[in-house]
């Protein structure tokens, strides 16, 4: 069955992903730290809000600040990642640092919601979600130039969505695996 209404969760992805492109347009949050802390609020406030084992108030609220403020810390490591291989050659420093920051972001993440008993990720679940999340980072970068580069509200919105599909996928073979149709996933 799952631990999340999957459904709901990307729907509110979505409505969150279109309030994102048009805020953008009126240049509501132009501080990188705001914008950021917006990020991580609203996935996982769409976490919380699709529990199928809602949480208390309380509790689902602490998460929400907390990935907020984990959200501004991995733009923190990506700055300095920035200073840290600006040496290398190319594009391969920003690349670098983009990618240690998208996967610090996605594992502490990913960390926090085992922590907070709302998930139980395995080290290798939390291993491949955080690649998955750097390759949709990469993929954003990607279509950024065609699209004329969106903000950075389109890395995080591509961030989302490989996190969320991640989960889900993960979540469902946990969800075979007690019900001892998929032995692999245990």
């Amino acid at each position: 069955m799952g631990h999340f209404i999957y459904p709901r969760h990307f729907l509110l992805l979505a409505c969150f992903s279109i309030l994102l492109a048009v805020m953008s347009r009126f240049h509501l949050a132009n501080d990188l730290s705001v914008s950021f802390a917006l990020y991580g609020a609203l996935h996982a406030s769409a976490l919380v809000l699709t529990l199928r084992a809602p949480q208390p108030i309380v509790r689902a609220c602490l998460f929400v600040v907390t990935a907020a403020g984990l959200c501004v810390i991995t733009l923190r490591v990506g700055m300095v990642g920035r200073h840290l291989f600006g040496t290398l050659p190319g594009n391969l420093g920003p690349y670098t640092a983009l990618g240690v920051a998208t996967i610090t972001g996605a594992f502490t993440y990913g960390f926090l919601i085992r922590l907070c008993g709302i998930f139980p990720m395995t080290l290798a679940s939390l291993s491949a979600i955080s690649v998955g999340c750097m390759s949709a980072t990469f993929l954003a970068l990607l279509t950024a130039g065609p699209l004329h580069f969106p903000g950075p509200w389109w890395l995080a919105v591509l961030w989302w969505h490989a996190f969320s599909g991640s989960l889900w996928y993960f979540d469902q073979r946990h969800s075979r695996a007690a019900q001892g149709r998929d032995p692999r996933a245990q």
